[in-house]
């Protein structure tokens, strides 16, 4: 049948699964999932395609011109006579295996999934770490450019703090190698400190603030910022304060000041404590259950990101809460 239909092909299709034995089953449903994948892929794209002018000129006039290797319908511009698709110029335009792209994107956000290091997703995908690796930078650089919610009611507040880490980083393996022309790093690496540790003042200096935001929705923030002083928190907290809201926080000095600056309403919980007038529902135990989510669960399994990536990681965890694959994979083709 050389000119089958498209249904056709669907019958023979059908009438040959029903016939094939339990192994081949498994065969055709692990090819079906992969074709599931790509055609996903393909239709997010082409819808975008659809919407979208030429990305090199703005011009609408257009004609189809014909598909790319993954599937995807390939325009051409009748002003500039180049083509383009609907992931030209966004962050996926080298990405061929989109289907799989996908996979990695919903393993990294479904609050269901084991979230996997690099090489063991990429041995589950069947491409190497480094693209994993890739494809994560990727996330975490849209990650980074959503703003985050504006939380209402009683909203807690507070920052923690990881020690600085530069895991990976070549610096003293080049300041062995010439020290004349890569100078020494600023402090030795944490292990060389030996058995007791660096001393405290080591210690606070290179420690790097992470601010988390919650209400009582389950809405949450959760960022690296550059230090705890009050111009700093009061950057980051305020776009996701309503005008509304209660905020709770403990003693630190910059938070009060910040609120009667600001003039919204808040309460000081000293040490998380409450007063025996203190109503039942104001304490910090939401804010501290995302730090301890941070430090026992999600930092531990990477082993400590480095500071580098550290911002990414952070928002990453919060973005497993209620983050959508598919929501994040149309925001990259938007990102033109």
């Amino acid at each position: 049948m050389r000119h089958a239909t498209p249904t056709q092909l669907l019958d023979i299709l059908l009438k040959s699964i029903s016939e094939l034995p339990p192994a081949q089953i498994l065969r055709a449903e692990a090819a079906l999932a992969t074709a599931r994948r790509r055609a996903e892929a393909v239709v997010e794209i082409d819808e975008v395609g659809q919407a979208r002018a030429c990305p090199h000129c703005g011009s609408d006039d257009r004609v189809s011109w014909g598909s790319t290797r993954a599937g995807a319908r390939r325009w051409r511009c009748q002003v500039c006579s180049r083509t383009w698709t609907g992931r030209t110029n966004t962050p996926l335009a080298h990405i061929h295996r989109l289907g799989l792209f996908i996979e990695a994107l919903r393993n990294m956000l479904n609050p269901g999934d084991n979230p996997l290091s690099c090489r063991k997703l990429g041995a589950r995908l069947g491409v190497s770490r480094d693209t994993v690796w890739r494809w994560r930078m990727i996330v975490f650089n849209q990650l980074l450019k959503v703003e985050p919610n504006a939380l209402s009611g009683i909203i807690e507040t507070d920052e923690t703090f990881q020690r600085e880490s530069r895991k990976g980083s070549r610096e003293w393996v080049r300041h062995a190698q010439d020290p004349t022309l890569f100078p020494q790093p600023p402090r030795k690496r944490w292990h060389e400190y030996g058995r007791k540790g660096p001393p405290q003042s080591i210690v606070r200096q290179w420690l790097r603030p992470l601010l988390g935001v919650v209400d009582r929705t389950g809405l949450a923030s959760f960022q690296h910022i550059r230090d705890n002083k009050q111009p700093t928190i009061e950057a980051a907290l305020m776009p996701q304060v309503a005008p509304d809201a209660m905020v709770l926080f403990d003693g630190a000095p910059q938070y009060e000041a910040i609120a009667r600056t600001r003039g919204f309403s808040y309460t000081v919980l000293v040490s998380g404590r409450r007063w025996k007038s203190t109503p039942k529902a104001y304490h910090l135990n939401t804010v501290n259950s995302l730090h301890a989510e941070w430090k026992g669960e999600f930092r531990k399994k990477w082993r400590g990101p480095a500071s580098k990536y550290l911002d990414g990681y952070a928002r990453w965890m919060v973005a497993r809460r209620h983050g959508d694959p598919l929501t994040i994979f149309r925001a990259l083709l938007a990102d033109v």
